[in-house]
């Protein structure tokens, strides 16, 4: 599994994966930042939480993190379903589940590394501002909690992605689905139904009040991934590889 994990990661240098997710992160950041520094010159009250954390996670919750997603998963995926990569990855002594989980952890990986990169840069933005009492532990759990909620999109598109040999599926799927979820975000009832609304709840739950169902969207999220990870490892296990 180390070697498979070292292989992936060696495979996204000659990519520009972890770059375009370091620009798409940075760019939520610069509208926060934008935000908080309008509003630092009217002195208004809670710069961190009313407008740098929220002018930020506006559009990295609702468009960009999903876009993120989209792009790592299928690019990873693109990889191998180009210049016969599956039947040289696979030609390896190595598992398939190896294969699978391998990819799915590196794929996760640069994901994280996109909350990790945005949580520095809110701290970083936050001195520069001169904020005061910035809320570390509030905005870590609130990071994690946005985390989990994306695991439903995740699960969906990791298999999406290995299932379609064209990467525009996934992508037409991923960026597709994003675009509307601010919409219905604001619906009370449907929201639960549409996993690309779960990362706008999670982080942007004291502006979209749904009825304590927090938990319930969490459940979900992770039941979505677990089902639709075991369904593409079935499938990836058995498909012949040409």
């Amino acid at each position: 599994m180390k070697t498979m994990i070292f292989l992936e990661f060696y495979k996204l240098r000659c990519t520009r994966i972890v770059l375009t997710t370091t620009v798409l992160t940075l760019f939520a950041l610069l509208q926060g930042w934008q935000f908080a520094k309008l509003d630092r010159a009217r002195e208004a009250e809670d710069i961190f939480r009313a407008f740098l954390y929220q002018g930020s996670m506006s559009v990295y919750s609702w468009l960009i993190f999903p876009l993120i997603i989209t792009v790592v998963l299928a690019m990873m995926a693109r990889l191998e379903h180009s210049q016969n990569g599956w039947k040289q990855l696979l030609a390896l002594p190595v598992s398939r589940g190896v294969v699978y989980g391998a990819k799915l952890l590196v794929g996760m990986t640069v994901i994280s590394y996109s909350l990790i990169l945005l949580y520095a840069g809110l701290i970083v933005a936050a001195h520069f501002l001169g904020v005061d009492n910035i809320p570390y532990l509030w905005m870590m759990k609130r990071l994690l909690v946005l985390f989990l909620a994306s695991l439903a999109i995740i699960g969906i598109l990791f298999y999406l992605s290995f299932q379609f040999a064209h990467v525009a599926v996934p992508m037409a799927v991923g960026a597709g689905l994003a675009f509307p979820s601010m919409l219905v975000a604001n619906s009370e009832k449907y929201w639960i139904f549409y996993p690309w609304d779960y990362p706008i709840v999670a982080s942007m739950n004291y502006v979209f009040d749904m009825g304590g169902n927090n938990l319930h969207m969490l459940g979900v999220s992770v039941l979505i991934f677990c089902t639709f990870v075991f369904i593409g490892f079935s499938s990836f296990c058995r498909k012949d590889i040409l």
